[in-house]
């Protein structure tokens, strides 16, 4: 139990905004069950997973996974989901990585990380110390923001962000 955070791809799917297609994604087992029109619009986007022995169809793809690093949630929370911390999906704008990403360097460089990119104490959220796994935590989101940053197709995909606990 614990802090897990991931960003999920997510496709565009002709006029369908980002909360519908994760509506879809939802019920996908349902909507293909019932043979429902829907499905069909959106069976062409549908992936099939393994891990661990375990089978499933998804709509959504991982691209990063995070564990417990409370600082890289707290942003997350304050800039991209205003301040509420449901375990909802929240859709991430391109604009909103590279201030994540800036962040980052800036958290590195001048190594003002209470002030810059604060810890965040909750229930399972580990540790609050800005000590060498605080930065790891930092390099690791500076990695990943640059990788989707030259990578990311925001023209064909949503980025999403979603945690739990």
């Amino acid at each position: 139990m614990g802090l897990d955070m991931f960003l999920f791809e997510v496709p565009k799917i002709g006029e369908m905004t980002c909360e519908e297609v994760l509506s879809v994604h939802v019920e996908l087992g349902r909507l293909k069950s019932e043979k429902n029109e829907l499905y069909e619009q959106v069976k062409p986007y549908v992936k099939n997973f393994v891990k661990y022995g375990h089978k499933w169809k998804s709509l959504l793809t991982e691209v990063a996974y995070w564990r417990k690093a409370n600082q890289i949630h707290h942003w997350f929370v304050e800039n991209v989901q205003e301040g509420v911390d449901p375990s909802d999906p929240y859709e991430v704008s391109r604009e909103q990585l590279v201030g994540l990403h800036q962040l980052c360097i800036k958290v590195i460089d001048t190594k003002q990380a209470p002030a810059l990119l604060p810890t965040q104490p909750g229930f399972f959220f580990g540790s609050t110390d800005y000590d060498d796994y605080y930065y790891l935590d930092v390099e690791y989101t500076k990695s990943i923001t640059e990788i989707l940053l030259n990578t990311f197709n925001f023209d064909t995909h949503y980025l999403v962000y979603q945690s739990s606990w």
